[in-house]
């Protein structure tokens, strides 16, 4: 019988977790947020030019590695934020779009900016204002294609909307296809949008209160949209 052999001390030693993502699926998603978070704070605050990834890894708490465990490099975060804000937005308009509701009181929560107030809204906003200045063409050319594609499916689904209601106050048949509803919708979206920014300035009149916005927006826009129209 050959003699007992003592283990060595790399057997006695812990086993080292291999490099590359974290194990758990939870936490790598919690630590992905924090990652796009962080940046997306540093991009509103110094402008997407002067944040590097080292400041990003840093504010989210963790290694500059790990950024590139989500990452292929800053552009390609950048592109994950517009995309998870985008989502969020996209889900708010389609949870009112789709609701059992009449459609004149969807077009109507559509117009009530109470319902537009949430933190994506404005970091989208801000962030949209912010890449509008940046020196890398491929930024701004990103920021417009995705601030496009956004307003054409808002677009698309008011409407679609609007039509909708149209039948729903009884207009017949001819008098839907006379009227140009996209049209309606590029000056009632152009509308929301020039309110929007308008309450963003700090070197006007004090603005309404936003019920009172909503009501105006109604009145000008969709009420008359819904008012029964002569065969």
């Amino acid at each position: 019988m050959s003699p007992m052999t003592e283990p060595s001390p790399q057997e006695h030693a812990p086993k080292r977790r291999p490099r590359g993502r974290p194990p758990n699926p939870e936490l790598r998603t919690a630590k992905h947020g924090r990652m796009l978070q962080a940046a997306l704070k540093l991009f509103i605050q110094r402008g997407y030019d002067q944040v590097t990834v080292e400041q990003i890894a840093r504010v989210a708490g963790q290694s500059k590695g790990a950024f590139y465990w989500y990452f292929k490099d800053k552009e390609e975060c950048l592109r994950q934020i517009f995309d998870s804000l985008s989502k969020h937005l996209d889900d708010a308009i389609l949870k009112i779009v789709t609701s059992e509701a009449s459609a004149r009181d969807r077009l109507k929560a559509l117009s009530d900016f109470r319902n537009w107030t949430g933190k994506e809204l404005v970091q989208m906003a801000t962030l949209m204002n912010s890449l509008a200045y940046s020196r890398t063409a491929a930024v701004r050319e990103l920021a417009m294609q995705h601030s496009a594609a956004w307003m054409r499916n808002g677009s698309r689904m008011v409407a679609d909307l609007s039509r909708a209601a149209a039948q729903e106050a009884g207009w017949n048949r001819a008098q839907v296809e006379a009227f140009d509803f996209e049209a309606w919708t590029f000056c009632y979206v152009a509308s929301y949008n020039g309110v929007l920014r308008y309450l963003d300035r700090r070197d006007l009149p004090p603005p309404p209160p936003t019920d009172r916005i909503a009501d105006a927006i109604h009145e000008a826009f969709i009420h008359r949209l819904l008012s029964p129209r002569e065969a």
